[in-house]
């Protein structure tokens, strides 16, 4: 269950970034950033605002055993080295005041003059034809050219309330965004990818590094643009204050937040159609220790995620996500902060 929601923007609108090094002779393809960004890189974000609104010197933390919590009686949430005491869900985006979910990764789709047609894969009890799973995912009479809506389009919360088959409006402008309309909006008209190209350097001679270039593409969000994460505990203000500044991603770029009002948060459906949506990347072994595996359940492909352990100054180890967008069908709830039902 969320207990509070952060409305976070980018001073700059500068954002995520992601890449590659390429040494000399070579050409390499820049990497692209993981967005929406794991859970952990924005709760570590958070962790870190907390030592610093609270004047904890990061070396406090280093000293710290694995398990064993940073001040149980005045910071209970900020849990231990190993284990955060909070959960996230989110980010998922809010344009002029109307939120955005993910696209159902069981939704598909055909575009005809502006709209599409969505048809929705249905979990069946019994499918008319042999297959190696029992647990899978159906859709009647499908056209030939449908493609995935998952990591093309986000969608209004009118949208998640519909199922079977049925049309949504694809907007052309970020101001034609409503609440009440069944939308569609590209993931373009919300980010810009750009590319860069750059250099290495030795810090300790202050020199180039000869034969090192890097490119990397960074995210910049659209104007009236910004993001909304779910907190799972009451972090502000007895962890954080209600609004300021932190920093977030790879570079330390400057975020600034605020604690959102009741009337202000996220209105999720909540109904009861035994259908989980992935609102942040999940944790394989998260998805799995939950049973979730042993029902039916869409993805788009799964990614890889390594980052790095600030406190140990090494990276940690590499971990499988299911995407934003992922749907579980389960009656029962998981227990998951990821997940939203729809």
């Amino acid at each position: 269950m969320i207990e509070q929601w952060l409305e976070i923007k980018p001073l700059d609108t500068l954002f995520f970034r992601g890449g590659e090094p390429m040494e000399a002779g070579e050409t390499h393809e820049a990497g692209g950033p993981v967005f929406p960004p794991v859970p952990e890189t924005i709760i570590g974000a958070l962790r870190t605002a907390i030592l610093a609104q609270k004047g904890i010197e990061p070396e406090r933390v280093k000293n710290l055993a694995e398990d064993e919590d940073l001040d149980q009686k005045h910071l209970p949430l900020w849990g231990s080295p190993q284990r955060p005491g909070f959960g996230i869900a989110g980010p998922i985006f809010r344009v002029n005041g109307v939120d955005l979910f993910p696209a159902p990764a069981n939704w598909f789709y055909r575009r005809v003059n502006g709209t599409l047609e969505i048809s929705e894969a249905q979990p069946l009890k019994k499918a008319p034809l042999k297959a190696k799973r029992s647990n899978i995912l159906w859709i009647e009479r499908p056209h030939e050219d449908m493609k995935p809506l998952a990591s093309r389009f986000w969608l209004t919360r009118s949208a998640l309330e519909r199922e079977g088959c049925f049309d949504l409006k694809i907007v052309c402008n970020l101001n034609e965004v409503t609440a009440e309309k069944a939308q569609a909006v590209p993931g373009f008209l919300l980010i810009k990818v750009e590319e860069r190209v750059g250099i290495a350097r030795d810090n300790a001679r202050r020199t180039i590094e000869k034969g090192y270039l890097y490119a990397t593409r960074h995210l910049r969000l659209s104007s009236g643009v910004s993001l909304i994460v779910g907190l799972d505990k009451p972090l502000c203000s007895s962890h954080l204050a209600e609004k300021g500044i932190f920093q977030l991603g790879g570079e330390g770029r400057l975020v600034r937040y605020w604690l959102l009002e009741d009337k202000e948060t996220p209105r999720l459906s909540g109904t009861n159609k035994g259908r989980l949506l992935a609102v942040s990347p999940v944790v394989y072994e998260r998805a799995q220790k939950a049973g979730l595996l042993n029902k039916p359940y869409a993805s788009g492909r799964l990614f890889r995620v390594a980052g790095w352990d600030m406190r140990r100054a090494f990276h940690k180890p590499t971990r499988s996500y299911f995407p934003a967008g992922a749907v579980f069908f389960s009656d029962t709830d998981p227990g998951l902060t990821e997940l939203i039902p729809f």
